[in-house]
């Protein structure tokens, strides 16, 4: 099991070249889906050209980005692959995340973006964000710690980290219900990526020494035939408030 000690010599001898960009944009549109390959070293924290990391190279947080409004409930089909924490690529976790350096993760946010806890480490997790940079904003409160627990349908806040892990309830249970995330209303990107920290307690850093890749598929849902009727209903009445406008104009 690794150490605080060989974790930090892991860091110090490491690769200090910075990593290549991970930044990745693309378009999702409702009933459609898009895939990532998430490397170790993707700090869910470095967005909008600020670093995710206080020690260490990191690489930027690949977002999908879809038009604002209610209803975008977003699921996770397909999660593969794992991490390691500290240079060990034989041991890997899965998507869920590891406990190589005990049952917890604690970490500090930065950029504005929350702080994230949980009893695993390095699992997949993700955020809503927008086009707004959140660098000097109070960042939002950090969700409850991730567990096998969570709910079954949860609605983060924009840049509020939350735990993905392989998509399905449950801890590695490839039959479990898929995990829905619903979109605020002013949200147009979703950001992946991972949260780490030294010991997996404190400020975001230390991405450079995590082999391994995580592959995602995440799926926009159709909306519900409800949304649409009342969608119609809103244009309908617009369309009548402007016909009365017009009306009372002309009898005036």
């Amino acid at each position: 099991m690794p150490t605080p000690a060989s974790r930090s010599t892991a860091v110090a001898l490491g690769c200090i070249a910075a990593f290549g960009v991970a930044s990745a944009q693309v378009t999702i549109v409702p009933g459609g889906s898009a895939s990532f390959s998430l490397p170790g070293s993707v700090s869910l924290y470095q967005v909008f050209g600020h670093s995710g990391s206080v020690s260490g190279a990191a690489s930027d947080a690949p977002y999908a980005s879809f038009t604002a409004g209610s209803g975008k409930v977003f699921t996770f089909n397909s999660v593969t692959g794992g991490l390691n924490c500290c240079s060990n690529g034989a041991d890997l976790a899965t998507p869920e995340g590891g406990n190589w350096l005990g049952p917890a993760s604690s970490i500090g946010g930065l950029n504005g973006i929350s702080n994230a806890t949980g009893n695993t480490q390095l699992p997949l997790v993700a955020m809503f964000g927008s086009e707004a940079d959140p660098f000097g904003q109070a960042a939002p409160a950090a969700l409850p710690a991730w567990d096998a627990g969570n709910p079954v349908s949860q609605a983060p806040a924009l840049y509020q980290v939350f735990f993905v892990g392989d998509g399905r309830t449950g801890r590695d249970d490839a039959s479990g219900t898929l995990l829905t995330f619903t979109a605020p209303v002013n949200a147009t990107r979703l950001y992946l990526g991972f949260v780490d920290a030294f010991n997996f307690n404190g400020t975001s850093g230390y991405y450079d020494d995590n082999p391994g890749v995580v592959n995602a598929t995440v799926t926009l849902a159709v909306p519900e035939p409800q949304t649409h009727a009342l969608m119609a209903l809103g244009l309908l009445g617009l369309a009548l408030g402007v016909g009365r406008s017009r009306g009372r104009r002309r009898i005036g």
